[in-house]
C-alpha cells in the first residue's frame, strides 16, 4: 500500500458487542481500513452513515431494538436508495436462502453467515482496497 492511500472507512450495524469486537479485530489486521463506529439500530445507523460517510457498511439483519417493526433489510433498502455507491456487506446468522436472495436482490454487495464465513469479510475488504488502488493508478 502506498503512503498516500486513503483508508477504507467502515462502520458496523450490529447489536452484539461480541461480534463488533471480533469485526474490529479483523479490521485491525488490514492496513488500509479505519473503523468509524457501530450502530445498534436503524436510526443511529442512518445518522452514523450521514456523519462518517463510510465506504463500507457491515450490516446485520436482526437488530433487537428495531423488532418487530423493522430489520436490517429495511435499512439495506434505505441505504441503497440514499447511497448507491456504498458497499454493503450483510453479515447475519439468518443464512437461509430466502434471506440471501432477498438481500442480494435489494442491493447488498455481499452476504455472509456469521457462524461460518467470518473470514470472508477480510477477503472482501482486501479485494475492495486492491481494486480501489488499481482505479486510483488508472486515474493518475
Amino acid at each position: 500500500m502506498s503512503n498516500n492511500s486513503i483508508a477504507l472507512k467502515i462502520i458496523t450495524v450490529e447489536d452484539s458487542p461480541i461480534v463488533v469486537d471480533r469485526v474490529q479485530s479483523l479490521l485491525n489486521e488490514i492496513s488500509s481500513t479505519e473503523f468509524k463506529g457501530n450502530a445498534t439500530n436503524i436510526s443511529s445507523a442512518l445518522n452514523l452513515i450521514k456523519v462518517e460517510q463510510p465506504d463500507v457498511v457491515i450490516l446485520d439483519i436482526s437488530l433487537e431494538e428495531d423488532k418487530p417493526r423493522a430489520s436490517g433489510i429495511n435499512l439495506l433498502i434505505d441505504i441503497r436508495k440514499k447511497y448507491p455507491d456504498l458497499i454493503i456487506i450483510m453479515f447475519t446468522n439468518l443464512s437461509e436462502p430466502q434471506y440471501r436472495n432477498s438481500c442480494m436482490a435489494l442491493g447488498a454487495n455481499y452476504f455472509f453467515d456469521k457462524s461460518n464465513e467470518f473470514e470472508k469479510i477480510t477477503e472482501v475488504l482486501e479485494e475492495v482496497i486492491k481494486n480501489r488502488e488499481q482505479v486510483k493508478k488508472l486515474a493518475i
